[in-house]
């Protein structure tokens, strides 16, 4: 299973952050848009696919 975190938990640590004129990165993935994935997941998808590998480690396919 993949590691998730509650989404309340998530958006209340990024609440300091709100009006502030912030601007979110994520370490050079490109956002596309949030996606239902089953009852209550909510998974966050890039132009990038993130897996891993057999080996365990970190693979980016980048689709554009």
């Amino acid at each position: 299973m993949e590691p998730t975190i509650d989404l309340d938990s998530f958006l209340e640590q990024l609440e300091i952050y709100k009006g502030q004129g912030y601007q979110l990165t994520f370490s050079g993935l490109t956002y596309y848009r949030p996606k239902e994935r089953g009852e209550k997941l909510l998974q966050i998808e890039f132009d990038q696919t993130v897996y891993l590998d057999d080996a365990g480690l970190v693979v980016v396919d980048n689709h554009k």
